[in-house]
């Protein structure tokens, strides 16, 4: 049995963290499950970002990517939409 999509998006979320704090940022995870972003990311000069993390998806026929977009209410948080690879 492969891993679970629940399982994909943690590991996502964990990398993502991993990248920016590599890149100056402290990092908080949500920990409400319907908050609209995953991860709270504040730069040294006190700079927050709201970053909802998604796991890169392909389609089977063409192994083309799947593009995912924010919400009209993580646009009005200016929340903003980070890729990772789960591979």
């Amino acid at each position: 049995m492969g891993i679970t999509k629940s399982a994909k998006g943690m590991i996502a979320e964990i990398k993502a963290i991993k990248n920016l704090t590599k890149q100056g940022y402290w990092c908080a995870r949500s920990l409400d499950p319907q908050a609209p972003f995953d991860v709270v990311a504040v730069s040294k000069d006190g700079k927050i970002r709201l970053i909802d993390v998604k796991t890169n998806s392909y389609r089977k026929k063409n192994n083309w990517r799947i593009n995912r977009s924010l919400s009209k209410q993580q646009k009005n948080l200016k929340i903003e939409l980070m890729m990772i690879d789960y591979e």
